[in-house]
């Protein structure tokens, strides 16, 4: 495991990891303090409203509208609790490629970092149209409104840590580009092969939001109130099993094990019909869940993104990378005199036990 003094280190290592991390840590802050307070808001406002119709009966105009709103509302209180989530994921992730120096984390959080800010407006979107049409109807929405302008407060926050967290990404970039370097060595093709498997546990690294996190809200909210069906047993059955099989995976990786990626590839295929059941059951007319489709379309894109670049590292077993991706101190012992053969320097990890 890695050391708290090569964490510190690693972030005080110049003036630019010490703001990325930082900047970091206040986005979380700041997001999850606005996302609470939205959360709460919403909250407040399905309190006034009927209950959501359950029961298909005949409604008149005014209460279908009251009901559909509060079941979006309803909805959008576990957008605002994935949103906290994701805040706690991503910091965890800048800490993460800052204390290992992976470039392509760095770089792909900058984008990720972009599209939450492309969802935070999606939630100003959503909210005006539910107050909007809620005006027509004898309920207040008072906390509707407030919830509203927390959310433009929340966008406009969003947009500027994002625009702030790209240029960060872009300076640590040069720096680990230079360190990596130092440790690799000029080899080109060492350096491509090093390149792809760090772009291959960084796509595990976002599994952990997309699948595993994205999948414990959505039985929290979908299969909790629609009980144990066939859908649910296997959703559940594949979300307890993501987490060990992201472990398997890079250790499959490390020892460049054939037949223990070919098992990892198989059960992402499995997740995209996981995907699938996911979609079928929050795709409604009329009153989509927008966001999380969005999430379950992204948690696709990266499954696929997981699946091809786990087959490019298969093709790159056994021509010399090994000695550069292992994980702990034992393993590190046993390559060190390999890598003294090709190099002046210590090996390089991607991650520490």
């Amino acid at each position: 495991m890695v050391s708290a003094q090569k964490i510190i280190a690693r972030v005080t290592e110049t003036h630019w990891s010490k703001l990325y991390i930082a900047t970091a840590t206040c986005q979380c802050i700041i997001i999850i303090i606005l996302q609470a307070l939205i959360c709460y808001q919403n909250t407040l406002q399905v309190s006034v409203l009927p209950a959501a119709n359950t029961t298909n009966k005949q409604l008149s105009d005014i209460e279908l509208i009251a009901s559909n709103a509060a079941d979006r509302l309803s909805r959008i209180k576990w957008e605002n609790i994935s949103f906290i989530g994701f805040q706690l994921w991503f910091l965890g992730m800048a800490l993460d490629a800052t204390v290992y120096q992976n470039t392509a984390e760095i770089l792909a959080l900058a984008i990720i970092n972009v599209l939450c800010a492309v969802l935070g407006a999606l939630e100003v979107v959503d909210g005006f149209k539910w107050m909007s049409l809620l005006s027509r109807t004898p309920y207040t929405t008072l906390a509707l409104s407030v919830a509203e302008k927390i959310e433009i407060a929340l966008s406009v926050v969003i947009l500027l840590f994002a625009c702030a967290m790209c240029y960060l990404s872009y300076e640590m970039s040069r720096q680990f580009g230079w360190n990596i370097y130092k440790k690799i060595g000029a080899d080109i093709q060492i350096q491509r092969m090093y390149r792809m498997f760090q772009f291959f546990v960084l796509a595990l690294k976002i599994d952990i939001f997309t699948q595993f996190m994205v999948s414990i809200f959505y039985l929290i909210q979908f299969a909790a109130n629609r009980g144990f069906e066939w859908r649910t047993v296997i959703q559940i059955v594949v979300t307890v099993v993501m987490l060990p099989m992201f472990y398997f995976a890079r250790t499959a990786g490390s020892a460049e094990s054939k037949a223990r990626m070919l098992v990892f590839i198989v059960f992402e295929v499995i997740v995209l019909g996981h995907y699938i059941l996911v979609l079928t059951q929050t795709i409604v007319p009329g009153n989509n869940w927008y966001t999380w489709i969005c999430l379950v379309c992204l948690g696709v894109a990266v499954d696929f993104a997981t699946i091809v670049l786990g087959v490019f590292c298969m093709m790159n077993f056994n021509k010399g990378l090994k000695p550069h991706v292992q994980r702990g101190q034992k393993n590190k012992m046993i390559y060190e005199v390999e890598l003294n053969k090709g190099f002046a320097k210590s090996t390089w990890q991607i991650d520490d036990d």
